[in-house]
């Protein structure tokens, strides 16, 4: 059975976000804790405050290693990057290697770019991380880790 909610500390498990230079909306987009495997996940939101896909965004996903939803979090972030209506190939395209900072040390990431939407994947230390996004150069991007969620909206609060 899974529980949603707040993640509890996972060992070696943080979550990433873009630092605080990011100009625009930052939200929490998801969270969740599976109760059966100790795996833990948080999607953060950077870009507009209504999540539109068209504008400079990026998306963080931050998973404790080896967590399941890490694939799923991939998969989500090709949808975008396949033109709508566009059916994505068996397999992923080949991706290329890019320089990522994370709290100020340089972390190679796997990267595949079409026109307009970029998605690389990586680790740092035992978190996985998934980022997707459009209008900034990946490699523009510096990575820290966000110890308190509570300066970031949460656009699902008032769902009850």
């Amino acid at each position: 059975m899974k529980a949603q909610g707040s993640p509890r500390s996972t060992e070696g498990f943080s979550v990433f976000a873009v630092d605080a230079n990011w100009p625009e909306s930052r939200q929490v987009k998801g969270r969740g804790y599976d109760s059966d495997t100790g795996d833990t996940h948080v999607c953060l939101w950077f870009g507009s405050p209504y999540f539109d896909p068209q504008v400079e965004h990026v998306t963080v996903f931050s998973a404790s290693s080896g967590n399941a939803r890490t694939s799923e979090a991939l998969e989500e972030a090709f949808e975008i990057y396949y033109h709508p209506g566009e059916e994505p190939p068996a397999s992923l395209p080949a991706s290329e290697p890019v320089t990522i900072a994370a709290d100020g040390e340089p972390i190679t990431f796997e990267l595949w770019c079409n026109n307009r939407y970029w998605v690389a994947r990586g680790r740092i230390e035992r978190t996985d991380v998934v980022l997707s996004g459009s209008g900034i150069e990946p490699s523009e991007l510096s990575l820290v880790r966000a110890s308190d969620l509570t300066s970031f909206s949460n656009p699902f609060a008032s769902l009850g």
